[in-house]
């Protein structure tokens, strides 16, 4: 099927943005702009990684004259790729958040505890002006902890 046609069968088989792009992209060819202008428009509207590289890859096509079919079986292939790495990122990065936020909330659980039990206890920390500062410096501490821990999980794929 030529190239026009299947995003016109795109277009329409898919909703949402993908079919709404798809759809821009067929009536810019209509109209008479190329499909590798077409393309870059859409990438424009829709910037993602995803939607560039098809735009490149059309590109890359129509200048060289290869093989339309090759080129989008090897971008469907690194989309993919990039979505298995992502997922499984995630899921090995969730131990490392649950603890993160395990150790992020233990100090305020236990500070609210122990004022429960024990109010005279915590009293102090509440009341002087050195358990103010102590109780602000803590604060300080913990708030640069979930910082550093948040950078340390958070990974770009």
């Amino acid at each position: 099927m030529p190239v026009g046609e299947a995003i016109a069968m795109v277009s329409r088989e898919f909703t949402g943005p993908v079919g709404e792009e798809m759809s821009k992209v067929y009536d810019e060819q209509k109209i008479g702009i190329s499909l590798s202008e077409a393309c870059l428009h859409a990438a424009e509207r829709v910037p993602i990684t995803e939607m560039q590289m098809f735009a490149t890859g059309i590109n890359i096509q129509q200048q060289t004259g290869s093989s339309l079919s090759e080129i989008l079986t090897n971008l469907a292939r690194v989309i993919r790729a990039r979505f298995r790495l992502k997922r499984k990122v995630q899921a090995l990065s969730a131990e490392a958040k649950a603890s993160a936020m395990i150790i992020g909330s233990l100090p305020i659980l236990v500070g609210a505890g122990l004022s429960l039990i024990n109010p005279d206890y915590m009293g102090p920390l509440f009341y002087t002006l050195k358990g103010k500062f102590l109780l602000g410096g803590a604060v300080g501490w913990m708030v640069c902890g979930v910082l550093v821990m948040k950078q340390m999980i958070n990974f770009k794929v």
